[in-house]
């Protein structure tokens, strides 16, 4: 195992900030317990320690590793971040959004990253 400290900034980006995202959910659940909405909670903050995770991660673009390669994103950090979102938000519709409505928001967000696939298929390699 390689020590925290001896890692480039790219191992650190891609080994680094994962303990955001159970962190998130813990405390989501514990505020979810207290507030009678154990679901909701840990979803809102599983969401949330992931778009943390993702932020963090693009914090460090335009960095450069030890062989002097600047680690760069592709842009497929944005589809992360709507996947947060949508983790996020399908917490909150358990409370808020009829059950009988479930299936047709669960069929737009997979058309929509169905599009997001073939766009970004399409134009793999080119700059965002």
């Amino acid at each position: 195992m390689v020590s925290y400290s001896v890692m480039s900034m790219e191992q650190r980006v891609r080994h680094g900030g994962f303990y955001v995202i159970p962190a998130g959910g813990l405390i989501g659940l514990g505020i979810g317990i207290i507030l009678g909405y154990q679901l909701t909670g840990f979803l809102a903050g599983l969401g949330l320690g992931y778009l943390v995770f993702i932020a963090g991660s693009v914090k460090h673009a335009g960095y450069t590793d030890q062989s002097g390669t600047p680690v760069r994103h592709d842009g497929s950090y944005l589809v992360r971040m709507v996947i947060g979102l949508y983790i996020i938000a399908s917490g909150f519709a358990i409370i808020w959004v009829p059950r009988s409505e479930w299936p047709d928001i669960l069929a737009i967000f997979l058309v929509l990253a169905g599009v997001w696939f073939i766009v970004h298929g399409h134009y793999r390699g080119r700059s965002w």
